[in-house]
């Protein structure tokens, strides 16, 4: 049989995990909103260049890494992108 205390936790942290998930969904939204703008700058400036969205994910826009992990996952995804051809 669960205590007063604990059911109390128990509803803190449901609604802490609901929070979460409206702020993750927020952050999600915001950065599909920011890259899909990126995206249209550099289209309207290089026309012609074909824009990587795996590239673009990592440049510019605030990625959520180390400078020096931001560096290994360009390395990785230049690899990979010219070993694909």
């Amino acid at each position: 049989m669960k205590t007063n205390s604990q059911e109390k936790i128990l509803l803190e942290i449901q609604d802490l995990k609901r929070r979460l998930y409206r702020v993750e969904r927020k952050a999600s939204a915001l950065q599909k909103t920011k890259s899909s703008v990126v995206r249209s700058v550099l289209r309207k400036k290089y026309p012609h260049v074909q824009i990587d969205p795996q590239l673009l994910s990592l440049v510019g826009s605030d990625p959520p890494l180390s400078l020096k992990e931001e560096k290994q996952q360009l390395r990785e995804a230049i690899a990979d992108r010219f070993d694909e051809k």
